[in-house]
């Protein structure tokens, strides 16, 4: 993750860290964070959600189909091997938000929400790794961005 540019986000639809590099006017990563509308990212129906997402934008560049639209791309290995590790992401190929993993909190008690967000985050992060999706965006890409 050293490798990525970090920013945090806040505004009405998303509150959390947005990690990136780029290549030309296009940029991918993945963002860690809450979806405080059910609006604001593909599946996304019981806000607010703790999710974690990867995208690649914009959604028609050159970076996206490498990324995304390749059958072997980091992407579609990401979730194919989040459902094989039992936290799947959901495969959304022809946006920016290209996968996504999320679930509602709008129920849990005041006590717990620390700890399920966290316990789901951690979940989230391990899948990254053993896809090799941190990887293989860094070398389609030039830079942290």
């Amino acid at each position: 993750m050293e490798n990525f540019r970090r920013k945090h986000i806040a505004n009405r639809q998303f509150v959390g860290y947005r990690f990136s590099r780029v290549r030309r006017l296009s940029a991918a990563g993945f963002s860690f964070g809450f979806a405080l509308r059910n609006d604001s990212l593909p599946g996304i129906i019981e806000a607010p959600e703790v999710v974690g997402y990867a995208f690649v934008e914009p959604a028609n560049s050159a970076l996206h189909r490498d990324l995304v639209e390749r059958r072997n791309g980091a992407v579609h290995r990401l979730a194919s091997m989040s459902r094989r590790m039992g936290c799947p992401f959901e495969l959304h190929a022809d946006g920016a938000v290209a996968a996504v993993r999320h679930r509602s909190v709008r129920a849990v008690p005041d006590e717990l929400f620390a700890l399920v967000a966290s316990d789901f985050l951690m979940l989230c992060y391990q899948p990254l790794r053993a896809a090799g999706f941190l990887e293989r965006v860094t070398k389609a890409t030039t830079g942290p961005g």
